[in-house]
């Protein structure tokens, strides 16, 4: 999955939501469009919901054990 900026303006795909979307989650597995089209609110709300379950963590270490980072 990636989430993008939106390059089109449609309707905020969340329930109730009137809001033009600003951010889609792209689901490339998917042969049909499988993505959902989220406004910046309802976008910040997903993130502090997911944070309820998840702790964010780097995806790639910062450093390698035994390399030398300068």
């Amino acid at each position: 999955m990636i989430v993008e900026k939106a390059k089109v303006r449609v309707k905020c795909d969340a329930s109730g939501c009137n809001n033009l979307c600003d951010y889609v989650i792209v689901n490339k597995k998917f042969v049909f469009d499988g993505s959902v089209y989220l406004c910046e609110k309802c976008m910040k709300s997903l993130y502090h919901e997911i944070g309820k379950f998840m702790i964010p963590k780097n995806v790639k270490p910062i450093y390698k054990k035994g390399e030398n980072n300068e």
